[in-house]
């Protein structure tokens, strides 16, 4: 059966208040169509969660939407720090989130252990950090601290996350669910299969049987997918392999605006509010960049070596 939607009925449908979201995208393929949607019905208090946050995370801190943040850090790359993220926490504007901060390994092993179905995961590189010493709304419940029943020496265990909901960006799934990516992985397969239910988000739609000729790529059954939302262009100005490239222009102009919030608000006026989805986002930056601005992000079409399954 087809679960194919838009963006804005799948962000309506399986996107509640106070939810907790894991979103993807480790720089490579973060679904900002989604998260541009999520702003704009203006849904609250939300948890979010990923390692390596980036400018998706910082703006949805900024229009108001999350409550909680489970992470590892959120910088706008070679721009520093997210400039709505250090308002929240140094100024309470628009309101101060409360964080739980995890190292890189440790957060995508906390949510492989809710795709496992375990309730914790052993970790090895928060030893003797400093995040041990600081806790939020998780408390106590941050991590523990036990002795190994195998050598006797102190190991610490982090809970298992299991995210209401995971919203991903892939380049292509079939209208059932089945989602496949190439390129950077991150925790993006542990965050979706850890969480209740998945919207995907995908540059196409493709059949069945194309997925099925190359099963390997496939991070998501669609048992777990609730939505499948076909969305080209779905990640910038984030990348997908294949499909489009970085586009740092962008990148350092939501930098500049949102290095006030009177900028930041214009920005999103401009490029959520302002448009109605992502086709209108497209047309808007064809508008204001020209075309040969968006066809010079487009990637030139190669193929990777080919592989048999035959045996």
């Amino acid at each position: 059966m087809t679960k194919v939607m838009t963006t804005r009925e799948a962000v309506s449908k399986f996107v509640a208040d106070g939810d907790m979201v894991y979103i993807g995208g480790y720089i490579c393929r973060p679904p900002f169509a989604a998260v541009h949607e999520i702003i704009r019905q203006r849904k609250k208090d939300l948890t979010v969660v990923r390692s390596n946050a980036a400018d998706d995370f910082d703006m949805m801190i900024g229009a108001g939407v999350v409550s909680r943040f489970i992470g590892t850090f959120l910088s706008l790359g070679v721009y520093g720090l997210g400039r709505c993220y250090r308002r929240s926490m140094e100024k309470g504007v628009p309101h101060k989130i409360d964080i739980e901060e995890y190292t890189n390994l440790s957060l995508p092993l906390m949510l492989m252990a809710g795709s496992l179905g375990m309730s914790f995961v052993p970790v090895n590189d928060m030893k003797g950090s400093d995040l041990l010493n600081v806790s939020s709304f998780m408390g106590d419940g941050k991590y523990k601290i036990i002795d190994s029943p195998f050598d006797g020496r102190p190991t610490v265990l982090v809970p298992a996350l299991r995210p209401d909901v995971a919203i991903i960006h892939v380049q292509q799934a079939d209208e059932t669910g089945n989602a496949q990516i190439w390129g950077i992985g991150g925790d993006c397969k542990a965050g979706a299969n850890a969480a209740k239910k998945v919207i995907v988000s995908c540059e196409r739609i493709v059949d069945r049987d194309v997925i099925g000729k190359d099963p390997s790529r496939t991070i998501v059954p669609s048992f777990k997918v609730a939505a499948v939302v076909e969305e080209p262009f779905g990640a910038h100005p984030g990348y997908t392999p294949g499909f489009y490239d970085v586009d740092f222009s962008l990148g350092f102009l939501y930098q500049q605006a949102s290095n006030t919030v009177e900028g930041f608000e214009a920005f999103l006026e401009e490029w959520v509010y302002g448009v109605a989805d992502r086709g209108a986002y497209i047309a808007h930056y064809i508008d204001r960049f020209g075309y040969a601005a968006y066809q010079k992000l487009m990637a030139a079409f190669d193929y990777s070596y080919p592989v048999s399954y035959a045996y």
